[in-house]
């Protein structure tokens, strides 16, 4: 393969990739102009899922429409029960499950929460692409329910209101 045919190749699949975020971000503005608050849920559930969903933005679109704490709420129990479904596909065996795997990420989500125990779990929000991998390595590790519960929802609450920290203070940068 030459040089330009390569060049070509990746530009192609980085506009797929590109096209793809575009159509997933148009999904949620359309979810969330539809159902408005049960639209909302789903892009977070979704986004907390294995499935890669852009929910950042929509939460920041979210905050013209509804109050902070409503938000947050939705956010949380919404990106919660996802990690907790996550959670109990490691638990049950990813067998059990329609999922489709990813040998790589596991492998190296794997390796971090042998390295860094339960913190890795409170950051995993963070992390693209391996984080949402996390909570099914502590469901293989068989980690105690409540003590993943507890930290599933501290590391969401943290991204959460910074994200809407974020949000508020764009618009207010912005004047919207």
């Amino acid at each position: 393969m030459n040089h330009l045919t390569l060049s070509n190749t990746i530009n192609f699949k980085l506009g797929l990739v590109m096209q793809s975020m575009v159509l997933d971000l148009a999904t949620g503005v359309m979810l969330l102009q539809n159902y408005g608050l049960a639209g909302l849920f789903i892009v977070l559930f979704l986004s907390a899922s294995l499935l890669p969903f852009p929910s950042e933005p929509i939460l920041v679109l979210a905050l013209k429409v509804w109050p902070l704490e409503q938000i947050f709420l939705i956010a949380i129990v919404a990106s919660t029960l996802s990690a907790f479904i996550n959670y109990a596909v490691g638990l049950k065996g990813i067998h059990t499950f329609l999922v489709q795997r990813d040998p790589k990420h596991e492998k190296q989500a794997e390796k971090w929460f042998k390295k860094w125990g339960w913190p890795v779990l409170l950051l995993s929000p963070w992390i693209p692409f391996v984080g949402d991998l996390i909570p099914i390595v502590a469901g293989t590790l068989a980690m105690d329910w409540k003590h993943f519960l507890v930290v599933i929802v501290a590391g969401r609450a943290i991204k959460t209101l910074a994200i809407l920290w974020f949000g508020q203070a764009l618009f207010g940068i912005l004047g919207f």
